[in-house]
């Protein structure tokens, strides 16, 4: 050691220097920088001292008062170094107790809610955030105490610092987004939760928009002019509700549902928009359509009985747009202004038949035509035996026979009716075909050239013949 007085080396162990007689402070003494820091320090610690502080200040009064009381200068030594160990101790501990570190802050917050003061605990946590602004664990702790007092959107925009950095771990930032989606859900404020994840493009973002935000629906057709009636379709993904609306307003859950066609059939311009809300209540981007619809041909009209095969007597209904007027058709050609005029519902014709529907507006234009085909057979209720038994007693009846034998007036012999095949005549329903012989006593048989149709339905009798086109035509019994 070197003396401060004369600069003479000090043999170890001597208390005095051997050249000057300078006695030898084995306190270490501190450059004037290293000294200025611990009395901030020190005066940092006074201001905050909690009861132990206190006692440690009282402890050092006594080790003063002892040092003052020590005549024996090994002993002052020896108490002196423990001293200084004891100070170095204290000062590590209260540096560390009183360092203002983040769990410094997080034990105030904690030690202050226990007491019932949420508003101290808030602030001291918000002391800590702006002392350590990438702590992630004072920043959700902070959002937790405002939930717990109701201030919501404060809980939200505290977990925005973590999810507006990208200082923070993606595990970190994908739970700040998870608890501001969970306090908007809450609020039922879906709308924000969809600008949060759509605001920004990023990986976690991006995950959370699969998990959270559904598609927008589609909207067809798109956009533009259109002549006459428009049908817009919305489709959108599995398991979500489709809200519209037409006046341009954005829509919500307390708009329009969709569940058919759009039918724009006045002319004027329409705004469309429509949004999907899934499960979890949350909306899609909004989808938006504008369409013109001019004044133009009138809607074909509706015919509420399809084609197809029937049973039973049957009205055919048509209805068409207001100010429009219906025209048919059922011999397969095109109606128009000049065909048969519908007024009210038409009974189904018997058989097989073909209608045609067309409509005019005011102005003369014309609809599409809408072609309907029907058969109508009625349960057949008359068998082959029935059918030749009927005509027997019918012409028995009209004395064109003499019995049931089949004899007849002025010949030898008898006649006899041999059922041949069933038709169907149009709009007169189905139809036996029997064929009448005349048997001579000999035993030959020649045809007549008569045929008979009897209904299979109701067994009425007629003559069989054929029109001036090939075609079976009845032809009503008479008497001779």
């Amino acid at each position: 050691m070197i003396c401060p007085k004369c600069g003479k080396e000090i043999p170890e162990g001597h208390l005095y220097c051997d050249e000057c007689g300078t006695e030898i402070n084995f306190v270490p003494e501190f450059e004037p920088e290293v000294e200025n820091k611990i009395k901030e320090s020190l005066t940092g610690l006074a201001n905050e001292l909690s009861k132990d502080e206190k006692l440690w200040l009282e402890r050092k009064k006594k080790v003063k008062a002892f040092f003052s009381s020590v005549w024996d200068k090994r002993i002052i030594i020896l108490t002196v170094f423990t001293c200084v160990a004891l100070i170095t101790c204290l000062l590590i501990t209260f540096a560390g107790y009183n360092s203002k570190s983040a769990r410094y802050y997080l034990r105030l917050a904690a030690d202050a809610k226990n007491s019932g003061n949420m508003d101290q605990a808030i602030e001291y946590l918000i002391r800590g955030n702006k002392e350590y602004p990438e702590n992630s664990d004072i920043i959700f702790r902070l959002s937790d105490y405002y939930l717990e007092v109701g201030k919501n959107a404060e809980a939200a925009d505290t977990l925005k610092i973590i999810t507006a950095s990208a200082s923070f771990s993606d595990e970190k930032r994908l739970s700040a987004y998870e608890g501001i989606i969970s306090i908007y859900r809450q609020e039922g404020e879906y709308r924000a939760i969809t600008s949060l994840l759509t605001e920004e493009d990023n990986e976690v973002t991006r995950s959370l928009r699969d998990k959270y935000i559904p598609e927008e629906p589609d909207m067809i057709p798109l956009s533009g002019t259109y002549d006459g009636v428009i049908n817009i379709e919305l489709n959108g993904a599995e398991g979500c509700s489709i809200y519209y609306t037409v006046n341009g307003d954005d829509p919500n859950n307390g708009s329009i549902f969709y569940e058919n066609a759009i039918v724009l059939d006045e002319a004027g311009e329409y705004d469309i928009k429509a949004v999907c809300v899934n499960e979890y209540g949350l909306y899609s981007e909004i989808v938006q359509q504008s369409y013109v619809v001019e004044e133009g041909a009138p809607a074909a009209p509706e015919i509420m009985e399809p084609s197809g095969e029937y049973n039973q007597n049957t009205m055919i209904v048509a209805v068409a747009e207001a100010g429009s007027t219906i025209f048919y058709t059922t011999d397969g050609s095109d109606p128009t202004v000049e065909s048969k005029q519908y007024i009210s519902p038409i009974t189904m014709p018997v058989g097989t038949s073909v209608f045609k529907f067309i409509a005019f507006n005011q102005e003369g234009e014309s609809s599409e035509i809408v072609e309907r085909q029907y058969h109508l057979i009625y349960t057949r209720l008359v068998s082959t035996e029935q059918a030749v038994n009927s005509i027997v007693s019918t012409l028995v009846r009209l004395d064109i026979l003499l019995d049931s034998t089949g004899k007849v007036r002025g010949q030898d012999g008898h006649n006899e009716y041999i059922y041949d095949s069933v038709i169907e005549i149009q709009g007169a329903g189905e139809y036996y075909v029997v064929i009448e012989n005349h048997v001579a006593n000999d035993g030959t048989v020649t045809p007549t050239g008569l045929m008979y149709a009897v209904n299979t339905h109701d067994g009425s009798v007629n003559r069989l013949g054929y029109d001036s086109s090939g075609k079976y035509t009845l032809i009503t019994i008479s008497n001779r």
